[in-house]
């Protein structure tokens, strides 16, 4: 019903994605996802968004996705990560003229990010990245980390245990900037 778009009365606890039961109280959730699964799953959602974004697309479609761009951001559940892709909006503005100018935004700004943070670099081939998005994988899924990157992996999941590999963002731990 439109009831449940707006309000969480009278919906069945799965309309809201199981937050709330029928009751309006919250349920337990085993825990919340950390910073580095909110990031690998916020990348795999934008990339997979730009492969779907028009290949023409009109004034109002640009003016839309921006005003989206711009929501996400502002919304983002890290707050400094957010503050610092804002900064990477201003130096890289985005670019919503095609699907394919869009797609190699992403690509380049997460790569930005990667570089603030000390991690490799993909390259962005628009093949790539529209298979990627259009099958909903990471670049990593559809043609594997680079060697380097997949060897330090393996060396720090032999060196750490799981639980600390796995931690949040470099961007949002204690002590960074």
């Amino acid at each position: 019903s439109i009831v449940c778009v707006v309000s969480s009365r009278g919906c069945p606890a799965s309309a809201m994605g199981g937050l709330f039961s029928s009751s309006g109280e919250a349920s337990r959730q085993p825990r919340p996802p950390g910073r580095a699964e909110i990031g690998r799953a916020g990348w795999r959602y934008v990339h997979t968004l730009a492969a779907q974004h028009p290949e023409k697309p009109g004034p109002q479609e640009e003016v839309d996705a921006l005003m989206w761009l711009r929501s996400f951001v502002h919304l983002y559940p890290c707050q400094l990560c957010s503050k610092e892709f804002i900064e990477v909006c201003a130096d890289l503005p985005p670019r919503l003229s095609s699907r394919d100018e869009y797609s190699m935004w992403w690509c380049e700004a997460h790569n930005r990010v990667r570089g603030d943070l000390s991690q490799a670099l993909r390259r962005c081939e628009l093949k790539d990245l529209l298979e990627a998005g259009r099958s909903g994988q990471s670049l990593d899924e559809l043609r594997g980390p680079p060697k380097s990157e997949a060897a330090s992996a393996a060396g720090k999941a032999q060196a750490a245990p799981t639980s600390q590999v796995a931690e949040g963002c470099a961007a949002c731990s204690e002590g960074r900037r």
